[in-house]
C-alpha cells in the first residue's frame, strides 16, 4: 500500500458517492412509522448494521445503534486505508471521538445514567476501544471513573485530576468538559504547529471547532447576562474568559469576551458578530429564533449547518492530502446525525416540514 494518500483518498472519493443525498432523507421522513424507515435502511449502505441491530432492539432504538454501528465501523475503516503521516493523521482526527466518549461517560456518571445507556452514545473510533469503553461506563461513580483513566495512565485523567476539588465533594461537571475540551485541543496544536501543508489543514479545521464551541459559550452566556458576575466572581477573572477555549481559531477570546461585556444581551452580539465569517449562519439562526419565540438550539443548528458546510467543502481543497479524510469523515457525521433525527421525527410523529428545515444537507463536492 502506497504511503502517501493516494490510495486512501481513492477509496474515500467513491465512498462519498454511498453518502445519502437529499432525496434519501426525505424519503425517510416521507414514512409513516418506524418499521418502514428500517425496511428502507435494509435496502441501502446500512443493511448490515440494521440486521445487527434487530438482534438487540426494535423501533428507533434498533436505528439508532445501527447508526452508531455505522458510524464505528466506517470511522475505523477510514483509519486502514493509510500508513504512515497520512494514518498519523487520520488518528489525530479520530481522538475527537475519545473526547467525545469520555464526555458521554463523565455525564453518564454525574447523572447516575445506566452503563447501558451511556454505551449506546459511544463511538469507539479513537484511542479508547469497546472495552476499555465499557469498564470506563461501569465504575461506581465519576471520580472512580477519573480514577481509572489514571490507572491507564492517561493523559486525560491527569487533566481531569486537576479539577478535581480538595474537598469530598463531587467535581464539577462543567469544569470536567471545559478541561477536557482544552486539553484536546491544546495537545492536537501542539502535535500539529510544526507541521507542513497537511498540518496547517487540520488546524484550521480545528480552529473552527474551536471558535463553534466559544461561540456557544457567548451565546449561552448572553442569553443571561445577569451571570456574568457571578462567572467572574467564581473564576476571580474580570472576564469571562475561563469558560473560553485556547488555543483560538479565527475567533480572540479576548474580543469575544469583551464583546460579551460591552453588549450585554444576545441580539447585540449576534449583530456584532456580523462582519465574522459566522455572521451569515448567526444571522439565518436569530430569525429562526425569533419565529419560534426564543428556541435557542435554532441558533446553534445553523453554526452546526455552516460548520458541516465548511467541513464538506474539503473534498475541494487539495485531493493528495489530509482534506480529503477530513470531508468525508465529517460528512458521515453529519448524515448519521440527520438519521437520528429522521427516526425520532417519525417515531413520535413530530411535523416534517420543520424536521427538514433543521436536516443539515450539504454538497459533497463533484
Amino acid at each position: 500500500m502506497l504511503l502517501g494518500y493516494d490510495y486512501g483518498n481513492t477509496r474515500l472519493r467513491a465512498r462519498r458517492s454511498r453518502l445519502l443525498m437529499a432525496a434519501d432523507y426525505d424519503g425517510l421522513l416521507a414514512k409513516t412509522n418506524i418499521d418502514e424507515v428500517i425496511t428502507t435502511l435494509t435496502e441501502g449502505p446500512y443493511k448490515e448494521d440494521i440486521e445487527r441491530a434487530l438482534v438487540r432492539f426494535t423501533g428507533v432504538r434498533c436505528v439508532f445503534e445501527a447508526i452508531r454501528l455505522s458510524l464505528t465501523r466506517t470511522l475505523n475503516r477510514v483509519r486502514e486505508f493509510y500508513r504512515g503521516e497520512p494514518r498519523f493523521l487520520v488518528e489525530l482526527l479520530l481522538r475527537r471521538w475519545d473526547r467525545h466518549n469520555l464526555l458521554a461517560i463523565l455525564r453518564g456518571q454525574s447523572r447516575e445514567v445506566p452503563s447501558d445507556r451511556v454505551l449506546a452514545a459511544i463511538v469507539p473510533a479513537g484511542q479508547l476501544d469497546q472495552v476499555a469503553l465499557r469498564e470506563l461506563a461501569r465504575q461506581p461513580g465519576l471520580r472512580a471513573a477519573i480514577d481509572l483513566l489514571a490507572t491507564w495512565q492517561l493523559p486525560y485523567a491527569k487533566t481531569l485530576r486537576q479539577v478535581e476539588p480538595r474537598t469530598g465533594t463531587m467535581p464539577d461537571l462543567d469544569q470536567l468538559e471545559l478541561a477536557l475540551n482544552r486539553f484536546h485541543y491544546a495537545s492536537l496544536s501542539s502535535v500539529l504547529a510544526q507541521g507542513g501543508h497537511d498540518c496547517g489543514l487540520m488546524l484550521e479545521h480545528l480552529g473552527r471547532e474551536v471558535d463553534l464551541l466559544n461561540l456557544r459559550t457567548i451565546l449561552r452566556v448572553a442569553r443571561r447576562p445577569g451571570i456574568i458576575p457571578l462567572i467572574q466572581q467564581r473564576y476571580n477573572a474580570a472576564d469571562i474568559r475561563p469558560l473560553l477555549i485556547e488555543p483560538r481559531g479565527r475567533l480572540s477570546t479576548r474580543w469575544l469576551a469583551q464583546l460579551v461585556a460591552e453588549t450585554g444581551e444576545l441580539e447585540a452580539v449576534v449583530h456584532a458578530l456580523s462582519d465574522t465569517a459566522y455572521g451569515p449562519a448567526l444571522e439565518i439562526g436569530w430569525q429562526r429564533y425569533q419565529a419560534a419565540q426564543g428556541d435557542f438550539t435554532l441558533l446553534e443548528r445553523e453554526l452546526e449547518r455552516w460548520q458541516a458546510e465548511q467541513t464538506a467543502a474539503m473534498f475541494n481543497r487539495d485531493p493528495l492530502s489530509i482534506a480529503i479524510p477530513i470531508a468525508y469523515m465529517g460528512s458521515i457525521e453529519t448524515e448519521a446525525a440527520n438519521l437520528r433525527l429522521i427516526a425520532q421525527a417519525v417515531d413520535l410523529g413530530m411535523n416534517r416540514q420543520q424536521v427538514r428545515q433543521d436536516l443539515i444537507i450539504v454538497s459533497h463536492g463533484g
